[in-house]
């Protein structure tokens, strides 16, 4: 489905259905804040809490670590939202032959 980091193909290389008129705009970018803020967060408290480690951890763990989250879960949140888009008929699919 993907073409890339973020570039969805024109058409799927599986069963030929047209992704080009996929809508995902800021979509995917929300989720992926929603997704990492609830990890991080917790993760950032439960640390603090138990171990209480020194400010210069904190700025260099977590900062890093919501970069990576960020990075490995975009292009799949992207992903699934133009297969919701698809499977609901949404954002361009609702003409679109299966």
């Amino acid at each position: 489905m993907m073409d890339g980091y973020l570039t969805v193909r024109d058409r799927c290389v599986v069963c030929g259905a047209e992704l080009f008129h996929h809508r995902a705009d800021d979509m995917p970018a929300w989720g992926t804040i929603l997704i990492v803020g609830h990890v991080i967060a917790p993760a950032m408290l439960t640390v603090y809490d138990l171990w209480d480690p020194p400010l210069w951890v904190h700025w260099t763990l977590w900062p890093l670590l919501a970069l990576a989250l960020t990075l490995a879960l975009l292009p799949r949140v992207k992903g699934m939202v133009v297969a919701y888009q698809w499977a609901h008929r949404m954002g361009g699919f609702e003409t679109a032959a299966r």
